[in-house]
């Protein structure tokens, strides 16, 4: 297999250079939270079992490479090390000694029972960052009950409220994952500037659990925001918009986009009845009933055209091939490929800009133990 290598245009300064990250974790927290410290800059040492991580093959896949553990390893460095025996966690331990952050998303009292405890840790290297993801925390009655996407989804009330006539429904592409991952990042990023600070690394714990408490709260708890309020929740009114030959999303955000709305359907003169609706939602749910039954009416391209004229918020309902192929998404440069050990690869590279520099993928993922003689015991 051909090595995975940095590119000439890694060449580019990034904020994280210089940071050296140790990522024991699995499946996509961790890993993802990770990679977008290796697209930022940072070395990521990506330590697998013997016969490498247990998700590398899962789902889509080409020649053991799964998509999904692809796009969340690229630019890792890798290396085995099996820490069901002592010569493994010493080495492990050599790593973490010179490293600035661990990334690990074990159940809790795995890292004890390995000899990996926090108080082991921390006298190891006191400047080591240590990030623990699990799903509900490490103490309290679900604290070693298995944590998954969906589960989290399940519990959280995602599922409840993503379902539509009665039927619960799971949101797709593992959200919960990769929000986890987000706030993982992030994080690290506070626990590194806090160390310039006080000299010791922290212990950063991220339950999957309160993430999604967290993400979810702002607009899905509305109606529990208020000490006392008990409304029942109403699911959001239908942005999405049937047309004679497919479907639009608009998104008036205001009375003078809704204004505007009306106008484009040729409908003004319903813009006072609106105006008298003293509930905020049911008016909303009415606003685009109506609209949507005029909508239906003509094609896709004529309403799009209408409502660009007529400066209403307005998309197309894109194909995630549509996306890919954007004009837009092209002229930001959205997409590049990169080399892998079976191929090129499609990656996206990091969304800010600093000072219009572009971090895209350094490198493709890691061959099972391709960086063990490099990197020896560190």
């Amino acid at each position: 297999m051909p090595e995975t290598q940095p590119r000439a245009e890694d060449a580019v300064r990034r904020p994280l250079d210089g940071v050296v990250i140790v990522e024991t974790s699995s499946f996509l927290t961790g890993p993802f939270a990770a990679m977008m410290l290796s697209d930022l800059g940072a070395d990521v040492i990506k330590v697998e079992p013997p016969g490498g991580d247990g998700f590398r093959k899962f789902g889509h896949n080409r020649d053991g490479f799964g998509a999904s553990w692809t796009n969340a390893n690229r630019g890792k460095r890798s290396v085995v090390i099996d820490l069901k025996t002592a010569e493994g966690v010493a080495r492990l331990k050599g790593l973490l000694a010179g490293a600035d952050v661990l990334v690990e998303n074990w159940r809790p009292r795995v890292a004890a029972s390995l000899g990996l405890g926090q108080d082991v840790l921390a006298e190891l290297n006191p400047r080591l960052v240590r990030l623990s993801i699990n799903g509900f925390g490490d103490t309290g009655a679900l604290a070693n009950a298995p944590a998954f996407d969906s589960l989290i989804q399940g519990r959280t009330g995602i599922v409840a409220a993503e379902g539509r006539n009665g039927k619960p429904a799971v949101t797709p592409f593992n959200m919960v994952d990769k929000v986890t991952g987000v706030f993982g990042a992030q994080a690290i990023l506070a626990a590194l500037l806090e160390r310039e600070k006080t000299g010791r690394g922290a212990h950063v714990k991220l339950p999957m659990l309160d993430v999604m408490g967290y993400f979810n709260f702002p607009d899905m708890y509305q109606h529990r925001t208020f000490e006392g309020d008990t409304s029942a929740w109403k699911p959001p009114a239908s942005q999405v918009l049937e047309t004679s030959d497919g479907h639009v999303v608009i998104s008036p955000a205001n009375g003078a986009q809704m204004s505007k709305t009306l106008n484009a359907i040729e409908r003004p003169e319903w813009k006072e009845e609106f105006k008298q609706m003293r509930d905020p939602v049911a008016m909303a749910e009415e606003f685009f009933r109506r609209v949507g039954e005029v909508v239906k009416t003509r094609n896709t391209a004529f309403w799009l055209e209408r409502f660009e004229s007529l400066d209403v918020p307005a998309a197309p309902v894109f194909s995630l091939d549509d996306y890919l192929n954007d004009a837009q998404v092209s002229h930001n440069g959205v997409f590049e490929y990169v080399a892998s050990p079976v191929g090129p690869i499609r990656t996206a590279r990091y969304p800010a800009t600093f000072d219009d520099r572009r971090f895209a993928a350094r490198f493709g993922p890691p061959a099972i133990g391709e960086h063990d003689r490099e990197i020896g015991a560190l």
